[in-house]
C-alpha cells in the first residue's frame, strides 16, 4: 500500500465524466444519468457525489460508516454512487463478492428502483482514468449541472495502524479519531446553499488505486 493524495487533474468546474458500469448490488448496468439526471432529476436533488473506494483499504474502512451516514443524511439533496476500480486479479478481496458484502453490510443495497448507494465495478479502470482518480477514498462532488465543485478529503481524520505504532508515530487526538466527514459535509451544505465552490480544499489521502 502506498499513501497517495488525490490530484487536481479533473479541475473544478469540469463536467462529470459519463460512465455506465455494473452495480454489484442490484445486478444491472447503471449510467451516470440513471443515478443523477442533473437539472432534470425527478427528485430535484442538487448534485452528485462520486466516491472511488475499495474493500480492503484501511483508509476506506476508517470512514465507510461515517460516509454512509452522511450520504443517507443528505440523500434527499445529493445522489451518491461508489465505484471500485482496483485490479481484482491482484486484489481478489476487491472483486464483486467482496464489494457486495461490503455494500450490504453498510446498507447501500436498500432501495426501490435502484440501490440507495449504487456500488459499481470498474473492471476496465477506464472510468477511474476518466476521473483521474488516484486513491481510495477519492471523492468528487458535482453540482446540479454536473460541474465539479469539491474534490478533496472526507475529513482530517486518519486511521492509526499497527505499522504507525511500529514506526513511532504518536496518536494525534484530532487526527487519529473516528471519522466524521466534516469537510465533505461543509462542501455539501455549501452546494445546497447555492454558494461558489469552497476555496480551501485539502486533498484526500488514501491507498493508491491498484492499477493493472
Amino acid at each position: 500500500m502506498a499513501r497517495t493524495e488525490s490530484n487536481t487533474e479533473l479541475t473544478l468546474g469540469a463536467v462529470c465524466p459519463a460512465f455506465e458500469l455494473e452495480c454489484v448490488l442490484c445486478d444491472k448496468a447503471l449510467g451516470r444519468d440513471d443515478i443523477y439526471a442533473g437539472p432534470d432529476d425527478p427528485y430535484n436533488r442538487k448534485g452528485l457525489l462520486v466516491a472511488f473506494v475499495s474493500v480492503h483499504c484501511p483508509f476506506v474502512k476508517h470512514m465507510e460508516v461515517a460516509f454512509t451516514a452522511l450520504a443517507k443524511k443528505y440523500a434527499g439533496e445529493i445522489a451518491t454512487v461508489c465505484i471500485c476500480s482496483n485490479d481484482e486479479i491482484a486484489f481478489p478481496e476487491d472483486g464483486p463478492e467482496g464489494m457486495r458484502e461490503q455494500g450490504k453490510r453498510l446498507g447501500w443495497d436498500k432501495g426501490t428502483d435502484i440501490c440507495t448507494i449504487p456500488y459499481l465495478q470498474d473492471s476496465s479502470q477506464e472510468t477511474a482514468r476518466e476521473f483521474h482518480a488516484a486513491c481510495t477514498p477519492d471523492l468528487y462532488l458535482f453540482d446540479q449541472d454536473r460541474k465539479l465543485v469539491y474534490h478533496a478529503q472526507f475529513d482530517r481524520t486518519r486511521p492509526y495502524r499497527e505499522s504507525d505504532g511500529k514506526a513511532g508515530v504518536e496518536r494525534h487526538p484530532e487526527i487519529h479519531q473516528a471519522a466524521h466527514g466534516a469537510d465533505l459535509e461543509e462542501a455539501i451544505k455549501n452546494l445546497i446553499a447555492g454558494n461558489a465552490p469552497l476555496e480551501h480544499q485539502v486533498p484526500s489521502l488514501g491507498c493508491n488505486i491498484k492499477w493493472k
